[in-house]
């Protein structure tokens, strides 16, 4: 027996035209999930001695930053195209560190390295952020159509 459904397309349209709306509510969900995740990164970052060189007049020589000291949050960058999306990145600025970065990207992972300190702290954020990301887009379509 056929089943009759009537849809009214206008919200969904109204939402596809003023994406900007709700990809601004995903920024705050977003930037906490990478800096939980940061946060928890540096209990596992490798710490080594930090030796002070001294020069021939018996001053501190100039270092490098400690590779924990490097942390850093990149975001939001937007992307408007067919999958509209919201990206934060966080990672760590050290020539030792190498590519250490991962970001978490509304609907799946942009990046991918092997598994390191900074993956182990994502892996326990991700839930943080998904019921972030949740309550976000549900307070956003209450703002956008509210219930009649």
């Amino acid at each position: 027996m056929p089943v009759r459904v009537k849809l009214d397309l206008a919200p969904l349209l109204k939402l596809r035209q003023q994406p900007q709306r709700v990809l601004r509510k995903l920024e705050k969900p977003c930037y906490a999930t990478v800096r939980h995740a940061l946060d928890l990164s540096l209990f596992d970052v490798p710490r080594g001695d930090r030796s002070v060189e001294y020069d021939e007049h018996g001053n501190e020589m100039p270092s490098e930053r400690p590779l924990a000291e490097t942390g850093f949050l990149d975001g939001p960058e937007y992307h408007l195209d067919r999958r509209l999306s919201v990206t934060w990145v966080a990672g760590y600025a050290h020539h030792a560190a190498g590519a250490i970065h991962e970001g978490v990207h509304w609907d799946r992972d942009i990046v991918n390295p092997e598994p390191h300190f900074l993956k182990k702290a994502f892996r326990r954020s991700r839930t943080i952020g998904r019921k972030g990301v949740k309550a976000a887009l549900e307070q956003a379509l209450k703002e956008m159509f509210p219930p009649k």
